[in-house]
């Protein structure tokens, strides 16, 4: 979710800016999500509170990261280090990741509601997410980040496995693997870890795994030239992306059958919206556009470089904090000042602390 467009001592081919700036439009997507500007129940508020595809966009564009940063080096074992891989890794979600939650744990110590150790320890790893009654515990959207983490730790051998199988096998077996974990260890019932179906394919890496396969395998046919030559990508993207968010906004207004509505969004979200964020950034990566230069824009680029630090607090402590400030819950006022804090954050605190970790 969270991997950058670059690495200086492990990146190979092009940066390409514009993936930096999709960062920032990704976070303030889930950010309209949670803070809807349209109070009225109808079908633009529907429509805007699909943003949370945002977190889709994220897991794309981390499965094109991570395999353009790393497979080459892994293959040819030219300046690979298991060590460094999961050092840098570290470095890049858990330094700011754990200091909120300790900042999020303290309030709640010191307002007389403490999390229950296992709680906290859950949180504390980022294994809350495999959880389904922990999945909102802590920082709550941190839940997205053991979806990450689970991608991170297994990502050598996909790299492997999606040369040899391809991305539509390694997706079935990935997903069949989450059905296998419901049905086995979920049966157990302990702790509600693997405890539905729908949990597992809508909050673990077993039922998002197409997302990220998809991204590496974008990156993949990218890295070796063999990308498809598509023309107008980035607006076929574009256009793909709108019409599943417009797909989801009329089941939403129109389908009283909530398992309709689930199995819509798990056909929907889970595996054709991949593909059109996957054409969007083929559009970004080779086809000049207006949309590329505006991503590319160095406002875009600070703005996609905090992009995480603004995940992490767009909902919690800190922003029911500035809300208190304000006076009231103007999203729009809460938007810029959470965008300052995020800046700051980055500037001041995670850059210097990734920087340190990643050197030691």
């Amino acid at each position: 979710m969270f991997a950058t467009s670059t690495h200086p001592s492990t990146s190979v081919g092009l940066y390409v800016p514009a993936l930096t700036g999709l960062r920032a439009v990704a976070a303030y997507l889930v950010f309209l999500h949670h803070y809807n500007p349209v109070a009225t129940d109808g079908w633009t508020h529907q429509l805007i509170a699909q943003g949370y595809i945002g977190v889709t966009v994220f897991f794309v564009l981390s499965g094109f990261l991570i395999y353009h940063r790393y497979a080459e080096s892994y293959f040819s074992r030219t300046h690979w280090s298991w060590r460094l891989y999961y050092q840098n890794r570290f470095a890049r979600i858990v330094p700011l990741y754990t200091l909120l939650l300790v900042l999020t744990s303290g309030i709640s110590i010191v307002q007389g509601k403490p999390a229950h150790w296992f709680d906290f320890v859950l949180n504390l790893t980022l294994a809350k997410g495999l959880f389904e009654p922990y999945k909102f515990s802590g920082i709550a959207q941190s839940w997205s980040l053991t979806v990450e983490e689970c991608f991170y730790l297994v990502v050598p051998w996909l790299f492997v496995l999606l040369r040899r199988w391809g991305p539509f096998l390694l997706t079935i077996t990935l997903v069949s693997l989450g059905l296998f974990l419901w049905l086995t260890i979920g049966a157990l019932n302990w702790h509600g870890l693997f405890g539905s179906f729908p949990f597992v394919l809508f909050y673990t890496f077993f039922g998002r795994s197409f997302e990220f396969v998809t991204g590496m395998w974008l990156a993949h046919r990218w890295d070796q030239d063999k990308l498809p030559g598509i023309r107008h990508v980035t607006s076929k993207g574009l256009l793909l992306i709108c019409s599943c968010m417009g797909w989801q906004t009329y089941i939403a207004r129109i389908i009283t059958n909530s398992e309709m509505q689930l199995w819509s969004e798990v056909v929907v979200y889970n595996f054709i919206l991949p593909v059109g964020i996957g054409l969007l950034l083929l559009g970004l990566v080779q086809e000049p556009s207006g949309l590329q230069r505006f991503l590319a824009h160095p406002i875009m680029q600070a703005l996609g470089r905090s992009s995480y630090a603004f995940y992490l607090i767009h909902i919690g402590v800190i922003a029911r904090l500035v809300q208190h400030m304000i006076g009231g819950s103007n999203s729009g006022v809460l938007f810029a000042l959470l965008v300052l804090i995020a800046l700051s954050l980055y500037t001041w605190i995670e850059k210097p602390l990734q920087r340190k970790l990643r050197s030691g």
